[in-house]
């Protein structure tokens, strides 16, 4: 089961996401603490699998410091945000390496399949103030082919290349190269970039993880 340690937000609605947490079977709650900057601070000894924030120690938008804390933070463990989080800081989170951001009117089944899904290595984006959010297209796009908009696709939701040349049909290294290509046409250094131009470009919309069907 994946350890989560709960942090800020209102203790009430902590002890609710609790609450549904202990009742699934894939999940289990190691601890909460209020304060963000005390959980962070604790993550080397605790060492949870996930580390879920309420959105509200972010309020109104996640501070530079506080960026660069997730960021590092990131590095030992997943980390995903619950409650409103306004579409313009969504690119910031993922830049700093949180893979789940979920809507406060997200259901429970839904819920534990989403934090489930992002410990395993995807990315969910679930947040109701980008449902109704227009998002512009790249012209970035323009100049990738057919085979490199999937792979760009993909990479919004994988964790590795083993995992997109399986549902691609394709050899890892094949794959690497594809992404290489993809990360020189669009002037990235990284594959927190890829995902962030995948969703403000509109080929992931956000909301429920992304569908492998197509491919």
């Amino acid at each position: 089961m994946h350890r989560v340690l709960l942090t800020g937000g209102p203790a009430l609605i902590r002890d609710a996401y609790a609450h549904i947490i202990e009742g699934s079977t894939l999940l289990t709650v190691q601890a909460q603490i209020p304060a963000l900057d005390d959980a962070l601070d604790q993550l080397p000894s605790l060492r949870p699998d996930l580390l879920l924030i309420g959105s509200l120690a972010l309020t109104p938008h996640p501070q530079t410091p506080t960026l660069l804390s997730l960021h590092q933070a990131a590095a030992q463990t997943t980390l995903a945000v619950v409650g409103d989080t306004p579409s313009r800081a969504i690119s910031p989170l993922l830049h700093a390496g949180v893979t789940g951001i979920l809507g406060h009117d997200i259901e429970a089944t839904p819920f534990v399949m989403a934090l489930d899904l992002v410990r395993r290595g995807g990315l969910v984006v679930s947040s109701p103030s980008t449902g109704t959010t227009p998002i512009p297209p790249v012209p970035l796009l323009d100049k990738l082919s057919t085979r490199e908009r999937q792979v760009l696709t993909l990479v919004a939701s994988q964790a590795d290349n083993n995992a997109l040349a399986q549902l691609l049909g394709l050899s890892p290294l094949t794959v690497k190269t594809h992404v290489n290509r993809i990360l020189r046409k669009l002037g990235a250094s990284t594959r927190a970039q890829l995902v962030t131009i995948a969703y403000e470009s509109g080929l992931v919309t956000p909301g429920l993880p992304v569908s492998h069907a197509s491919y």
